[in-house]
């Protein structure tokens, strides 16, 4: 999987997981509810495209009963530095 291959949901969560949400929230991490709320895509949309962004390496899973993922790398970042 490269950049060419994310969809409009695996690119809101990775912007999500780069960006943080501000506050007291870490960087880098979240819960899958989170974002939900953070990414306006459906619960069901979200938890699958991070099932595939967690396969290709791209975030991985921290805690396994909140569900909570963490920013590995940015397959965006491989490829042109325009993009």
């Amino acid at each position: 999987m490269d950049a060419d291959d994310l969809t409009r949901t695996d690119r809101a969560i990775l912007d999500v997981l780069k960006e943080g949400c501000g506050g007291d929230e870490p960087w880098g991490i979240a819960t899958k509810g989170r974002l939900v709320d953070e990414t306006d895509f459906s619960r069901n949309s979200v938890y699958n495209r991070l099932e595939v962004l967690e396969a290709a390496g791209f975030v991985e899973l921290t805690h396994e009963p909140t569900r909570e993922f963490k920013f590995v790398k940015d397959p965006r970042e491989d490829g042109d530095p325009d993009e």
